[in-house]
């Protein structure tokens, strides 16, 4: 994971064949998505309209909370590979994990029983199949990138965009499914279903395959791990993922109200903050030995990126510097910016192993 990249890998890649197999998938899963879910649109049409105001205001929120959660600016380099994850997760996504899924429920029909079936075919399907649909677009577009995501909140943002792609999609084939399955075509049955996901969009996919992310990108990154330490990195996250979708969508008590659902999201939100707690402390291990580097080759005054650490070590800063805050506010950012398009260059690693000793020659 020490290896300097000589060049940074563009989204475009025409010599590759995993580039040319990702732009088939997204293509097949579109058009799948189109066969399956374009008769019930022609007929739901007002129910998807009037749900949209929700879908969108929950691909801003969403979107809002995953660049807010990326303390140091991570994904400024690597926005092209978060809308490449974000295309995966809207257009490839659905289409196949819809037809999949219609599969997979069979099967367990066929094997457990109606019975069983009516229950947990639904969550048992939806936790193998969505999630490895969404993971395999996680890994080709980290696969196709390296080696520029190496690092836990890469892999956070990449799998949250993937994931977030997908969300917002299924929830229009939820709300054009509300108005084909209301007797009346009642647009405010779709009105309910778009309040109700953008309620508990906060521990939708967006996060699950964030989980999953971190896992498959450390999994790739980390090459001064084992091999054994690597996998069990990527199938901890992986699982973690898949068994919170799989505990969302699994049959509740007949009595069950707001009040369980709200102790569920509670639950989930502790999960996730633990975990992000983790690629925390490993972002500031790689902001510091990146700033250690920079400085002691004298191509950073000495003291400033210090000041970048944390949210409030930064208002500090500005409030201590004699400029308007816009603008304190603004160099801030340029430094950041800059501190991950150098940090990128010397390959800093996040482990624990010693980094690259010698820096790039851009400069401040």
């Amino acid at each position: 994971m020490s290896d300097r990249p000589s060049t940074q890998p563009g989204c475009m890649q025409p010599r590759s064949a995993l580039f040319w197999v990702y732009c088939l998938v997204i293509a097949g899963g579109a058009l799948g998505l189109l066969i399956q879910l374009l008769p019930i649109a022609l007929l739901t049409w007002s129910g998807i309209l009037v749900g949209l105001p929700f879908t969108l205001a929950t691909l801003a929120v969403i979107a809002w909370v995953l660049l807010r959660l990326d303390l140091f600016r991570a994904h400024r380099p690597i926005r092209g590979w978060l809308t490449m994850g974000f295309v995966w997760g809207a257009a490839a996504g659905p289409g196949i994990a819809m037809y999949a899924n219609d599969n997979n429920m069979r099967v367990i029909q066929n094997l457990a029983g109606d019975a069983f079936a009516m229950n947990w075919q639904a969550p048992i399907s939806a936790a193998i199949v969505e999630e490895a649909v969404k993971g395999a677009g996680v890994l080709a577009v980290a696969w196709l990138s390296r080696p520029l995501l190496t690092r836990p909140m890469h892999g956070l943002l990449l799998g949250g965009f993937t994931g977030l792609g997908f969300q917002v999609v299924e929830d229009l084939t939820y709300e054009a499914d509300a108005g084909l399955n209301s007797a009346q075509n009642d647009i405010g049955t779709a009105v309910m279903v778009g309040v109700l996901r953008l309620a508990t969009g906060v521990t939708s996919h967006w996060m699950l395959t964030g989980l999953a992310g971190i896992g498959i990108v450390v999994a790739l990154a980390a090459t001064d791990w084992s091999l054994a330490r690597r996998t069990a990195v990527f199938a901890g996250f992986y699982l973690l993922g898949a068994a919170l979708h799989f505990g969302w969508d699994a049959p509740q008590p007949e009595d069950a109200g707001i009040g369980d659902m709200a102790r569920r999201t509670l639950v989930y939100i502790l999960v996730f903050v633990v975990v992000y707690a983790w690629v925390v402390r490993t972002e500031k291990r790689w902001f510091r030995r990146t700033v250690e580097t920079v400085e002691a080759e004298g191509l950073a005054p000495r003291g400033e990126l210090e000041t970048l650490i944390s949210h409030r070590s930064r208002r500090r800063a500005r409030r201590a510097q004699q400029v308007p805050r816009r603008q304190a506010s603004h160099r801030q950012r340029q430094l950041l910016d800059w501190v991950q398009t150098v940090g990128i260059r010397l390959g800093t690693p996040f482990t624990r192993s010693d980094g690259p000793a010698t820096a790039p020659e851009p400069t401040l």
